[in-house]
């Protein structure tokens, strides 16, 4: 099974304020622009601008959608192959910031359950309810740990036994902008979300 195209990103920053975004929103969204362009970025970002506010958003081919404001920047329906530790470190240095307060990486992934690929968690959660009608059958579990300074959630849920969503987010508090820019720390999730998701495949008796 390749899972790996299929995987979403997100990534959620947040740093002390930036009190001169707002002064300087217009000019810091042409100088992204820019950037963007001679970084090699390929994918064509329309801009948006508000008071508060910066949002890059992608074509009609994907969901990308970045947003910067004075405390958060998000990016949120990146594909696999968009470096966005480079994204982010980009817009982090052209807007100022230094310090970073909680970096969140999130991945996610949905595969459809095939032909041999058993799944039947919504039927043994459900089956003891008789023949009530159910308006939302999906079946859901959530695993939480931790490190001394990282907190990690994987979360599997299956909708009407057709697919099975899988998500898992690591939260890091004060990571350098170095450390984000490196992109190590983004490597080691991504690493970490595969193996967690071969294992639970496999746990399931699907093939990876």
């Amino acid at each position: 099974m390749a899972v790996r195209p299929d995987i979403e990103q997100s990534l959620l920053i947040e740093f002390e304020e930036l009190f001169s975004l707002p002064d300087r929103i217009r000019t810091l969204a042409d100088a992204v622009r820019a950037l963007l362009l001679s970084a090699g970025f390929q994918e064509p970002l329309q801009t948006d601008v508000f008071d508060q506010e910066l949002e890059l958003r992608g074509t009609e081919h994907t969901g990308l959608l970045v947003r910067l404001d004075s405390y958060h920047l998000e990016v949120t329906g990146a594909p696999p192959e968009l470096q966005t530790h480079a994204l982010a470190a980009l817009l982090l240095n052209e807007a100022g910031v230094f310090r970073l307060t909680m970096v969140e990486a999130g991945l996610t992934l949905t595969v459809k359950a095939r032909r041999g690929q058993p799944l039947s968690w919504v039927d043994q959660a459900f089956s003891t309810l008789g023949e009530e009608p159910m308006l939302d059958r999906r079946f859901s579990m959530t695993w939480d740990w931790g490190t001394a300074t990282t907190g990690y959630s994987f979360h599997a849920s299956d909708t009407e036994d057709r697919e099975i969503h899988l998500s898992f987010k690591a939260r890091e508090g004060y990571l350098t902008l170095p450390e984000l820019q490196d992109g190590g720390w983004m490597a080691t999730h991504r690493q970490r979300f595969d193996g967690l998701v071969v294992r639970f495949f496999a746990q399931l008796g699907w093939e990876n």
